[in-house]
């Protein structure tokens, strides 16, 4: 019957752009409309996330000791910073001395980033960007001695470029840290999702011959660190 028609499509088309605006975060539909995603949800970006970022102290405070530990006054850039989880993350520390940068394309994401460094007294030590992970060109070469990109390769227009960007600005002996989707949970996102095996070879081909993937954040994601020589 054609009620059953009708239902069936609503039901086709409210999946359809729950994947689109939720799962995809608007990525297929290009940067503006990602950016006007995340300006919609900046304010409550922070609670959506709090089950996840309440681990950040062990699961990524672990690997950012381990790749600082040996150059506590190198500079860092987080690509994609959202909300400042690792600037904010880093600016705690107190052993380390470097220069802290977060980068994000959406203005609203960063406002949010601000306040919580005003909260945290640590404003003085976190300098904001806005722009796109895929242009660094305010940074010549070799200019961190880590750069991190958590929960953001996925959406971007052109990953490929992003990341060839985040290597040139690193400098030898850096780390780059990134997250990719596992396998299974990449299966969501055709053509956008980028796998650890993946960015491995990538980064290989770069001439990166230092390279470790170990499971992230219940096992939805994977971290990459790679080491530049």
């Amino acid at each position: 019957m054609i009620w059953i028609w009708l239902l069936s499509s609503v039901v086709v088309g409210l999946g359809l752009l729950y994947w689109l605006i939720i799962i995809g975060e608007g990525s297929y539909f290009g940067r503006g409309v990602v950016r006007w995603i995340y300006s919609r949800g900046a304010s409550i970006y922070d609670r959506v996330r709090s089950n996840v970022t309440i681990h950040d102290e062990v699961h990524l405070g672990g690997p950012l000791r381990v790749a600082l530990m040996a150059m506590p006054y190198a500079a860092t850039l987080d690509v994609g910073t959202g909300t400042g989880r690792v600037p904010l993350l880093l600016a705690q520390e107190t052993w380390f001395h470097g220069a802290i940068h977060g980068l994000d394309l959406t203005a609203a994401m960063l406002a949010q980033a601000q306040i919580k460094a005003q909260h945290a007294k640590v404003t003085e030590r976190i300098q904001w960007h806005e722009g796109s992970g895929d242009n660094l060109q305010r940074w010549p070469d070799q200019s961190f001695g880590v750069v991190t990109c958590l929960e953001a390769l996925e959406y971007f227009p052109r990953p490929r470029r992003a990341i060839a960007e985040m290597w040139r600005v690193l400098q030898p002996e850096g780390t780059l840290i990134i997250s990719t989707w596992t396998p299974r949970h990449a299966r969501w996102l055709p053509g956008k999702a980028w796998t650890a095996q993946q960015l491995q070879q990538l980064l290989q081909s770069f001439g990166c011959c230092d390279c470790e993937i170990r499971p992230w954040q219940a096992d939805a994601y994977e971290l990459v660190i790679a080491v530049k020589p």
